[in-house]
């Protein structure tokens, strides 16, 4: 049973904000007045808008890249992902990174949802690349270390089923990708 808003819920309003850490992501502090009256502080991640591109050979196989990642300092498997440069648009940003990163150029390229976090400022747009062929040699940036790798649509999903295994950081994007394929029949046999 779905559940309709009540009316009883209301924006809370915002009394002010103020930058507290500027780095390769920053913290604002935002100061909020809640409907009973309480005031209340938080802090929301400053990030800024990046896309997230779950991307397929001609093949049918994933895209994926191995990186470190200074947060869990670990190796982490992920789509490939981006910063959307100052009046870029998100869908050229996407083919762009997946060029540069993995020197994988889309055929085909479609927006599946927006993602927007409950402490971030952040936009996640993910993408769906299709009939990616490999063209050239990544042009990474200087701090990306990165290895390329392929993997079945079965093999993906069993690694994001398995509740020991949390080596993939995009199982959001990647269950919309494997939706949209499902829509457009791309799966050649059951995953």
């Amino acid at each position: 049973m779905i559940q309709r808003n009540s009316g009883m819920l209301q924006l809370w309003k915002k009394i002010e904000e103020q930058q507290v850490y500027r780095g390769w992501r920053g913290i604002i502090k935002k100061l909020f007045e809640l409907p009973d009256g309480q005031i209340a502080s938080y802090d929301v991640f400053d990030n800024a808008v990046f896309v997230t591109v779950a991307a397929l050979t001609g093949s049918g196989e994933f895209v994926l890249i191995r990186q470190f990642r200074p947060g869990p300092e670990k190796l982490l498997l992920s789509f490939v992902e981006g910063h959307v440069e100052s009046g870029e648009e998100p869908a050229l940003t996407a083919k762009r990174e997946l060029l540069e990163e993995t020197g994988y150029e889309a055929g085909a390229i479609f927006f599946l949802k927006e993602r927007q976090s409950a402490y971030s400022n952040e936009r996640q747009l993910m993408f769906l690349a299709l009939d990616c062929t490999l063209t050239a040699e990544p042009q990474r940036d200087p701090d990306e270390f990165i290895e390329v790798l392929t993997m079945s649509p079965s093999d993906l999903r069993q690694m994001m089923l398995s509740s020991g295994d949390t080596s993939f950081n995009n199982i959001d994007a990647a269950y919309l990708a494997m939706e949209r394929m499902r829509v457009l029949n791309l799966f050649p046999t059951q995953f």
